[in-house]
């Protein structure tokens, strides 16, 4: 299994990908496209003959954090460590980014997910009603990355 950033050219897989995770809520192309071109964005892919799973991510420098928008894996290749993966890529990017602190959206109802993201350090941070439409809710949650602090040095008067 091979990570990668994403290239225009992989618009297709991508879309692809989108329609068998997400079908009528899928990202369109143009959404996909703007994290292929945009500065302030990437997208990665996992490759085994072709493209089997995708995280697109946002990064605010200025904010120090670390949006990620989506993490999807074929079905087929669930529970093989895909996401585990590409969640550990996503994080170094954004962490080579400047972000300090990852983020993200995930709905209440997909354990899969939830236990994914509890797994790889991520907490609860608040609820949001309606996120996905009436009646579906989504979990906040972040990972923030430890952090030594100002060194304070204390001399013996």
């Amino acid at each position: 299994m091979k990570v990668r950033e994403a290239a225009p050219e992989d618009l297709g897989g991508l879309t692809r990908l989108e329609e068998e995770c997400f079908g009528v809520e899928k990202f369109s192309e143009a959404t996909l496209m703007a994290f292929l071109v945009r500065e302030d964005a990437f997208a990665l892919v996992a490759e085994e003959d072709g493209v089997v799973g995708a995280a697109l991510c946002l990064c605010s420098r200025s904010r120090a954090e670390g949006r990620i928008a989506s993490i999807a894996v074929l079905e087929r290749e669930r529970r093989r460590g895909v996401g585990s993966l590409l969640l550990r890529e996503t994080e170094a990017r954004l962490e080579a980014r400047g972000a300090r602190t990852f983020g993200l959206e995930v709905d209440v109802e997909n354990g899969p997910a939830i236990a994914l993201y509890t797994k790889h350090g991520y907490t609860l941070r608040a609820i949001v009603r309606d996120y996905y439409g009436a009646g579906r809710h989504a979990y906040v949650m972040e990972k923030s990355l430890r952090s030594d602090g100002p060194r304070v040095s204390v001399r013996p008067s």
